[in-house]
């Protein structure tokens, strides 16, 4: 009897035992099933959180694209952007530079530069003119900058030369720039705020432009160099004299001096292989005197030269060496 209920008992344990793994197992099931949805619920709300995003740039940057289109649009449209500003401010300069030292000229003048100024700004607040013993002469007056600030407003420079004058004094001559905020309303314009004087620029210091190929080897071929040579004499001949018409059976874009001046020779002749077969780029510097001074000029070229119909022909020229 003892022998068969621990039978009994064991069986039951075995029973026991068998049934925990199945349990672990869909516990273990569970878990994976949870992860994988937690983690692609996760993977969802990112990429619908990524996509609004893009979308709302897109938008943006769309929108932005076209405040910046219509902006352009606005000022190329615009008054400002015109002729006519840079002729305005050439016209109130001359009329604010001159200066007499007559008060009834000077009272004149004050006048018709109200009509030329901002509503609410007064000649009081450009200048006092009350005690001028000298007078002040405009001799040139020259665009130098123009930069539109928007469709309504233009910061006008110009290079401005005057000569001052006073009693027993040498005359005395000055270059400056002249700045001038010059606005519109699309009918008119008006100076809207206080012109201001500054030095003129000095005079660059800047090397003069050298050929561009010059560590580069010419030509071994002699023969090529002798016939282009000989082409380029009677080339620069016909571009001293021939007419336009004339000069096409010569070069691609023609060109020429027409008679102004005779070709006296070359200077500095350099011939190269160009990287099309058959071409050849040449540097040089050709000497042509002016008929009605005699003064000889020095004009700088930069040709394509290549053979077509068994004669040479420029099919690029260029006024520089580099």
């Amino acid at each position: 009897m003892e022998t068969l209920v621990a039978k009994l008992m064991g069986r039951r344990a075995v029973l026991k035992e068998r049934k925990l793994p199945r349990s672990k197992r869909s516990y273990q099931k569970i878990l994976f099933i949870a992860f994988w949805l937690l983690f692609i619920s996760t993977f969802w709300f990112m990429f619908q959180a990524y996509q609004r995003t893009a979308y709302v740039n897109d938008k943006l940057n769309a929108l932005n694209n076209n405040i910046q289109k219509q902006s352009k649009e606005d000022t190329s449209n615009s008054l400002i952007q015109q002729e006519a500003t840079v002729s305005f401010a050439q016209q109130f300069a001359s009329l604010y530079l001159n200066i007499d030292s007559d008060q009834n000229a000077r009272t004149d003048r004050e006048k018709r530069l109200v009509k030329m100024l901002a509503s609410n700004l007064a000649v009081q607040e450009l200048e006092g003119t009350g005690n001028i013993n000298a007078k002040r002469t405009v001799t040139s007056i020259k665009p130098y900058k123009v930069k539109v600030l928007n469709k309504s407003q233009a910061l006008v420079t110009l290079l401005v030369s005057y000569k001052i004058e006073r009693p027993n004094v040498e005359p005395q001559n000055i270059t400056q720039l002249l700045n001038l905020m010059i606005g519109t309303d699309d009918t008119n314009f008006s100076v809207i705020e206080q012109p201001y004087l500054l030095s003129a620029p000095a005079p660059a210091k800047l090397e003069k432009v050298e050929n561009s190929l010059d560590s580069k080897a010419e030509t071994e071929n002699v023969e090529v160099k002798k016939q282009i040579n000989e082409f380029l004499n009677q080339f620069f001949t016909s571009y001293s004299k021939s007419s336009l018409e004339e000069m096409k059976y010569l070069m691609n874009n023609p060109e020429s001096l027409s008679g102004f001046a005779d070709f006296t020779g070359l200077e500095k002749t350099k011939i190269y292989n160009a990287q099309e077969k058959g071409h050849y780029v040449v540097k040089t510097i050709a000497v042509f005197k002016d008929k009605g001074t005699n003064v000889d000029m020095h004009y700088s070229f930069t040709l394509d030269v290549s053979k077509k119909d068994g004669k040479f022909y420029v099919n690029k020229l260029t006024h520089t060496l580099n």
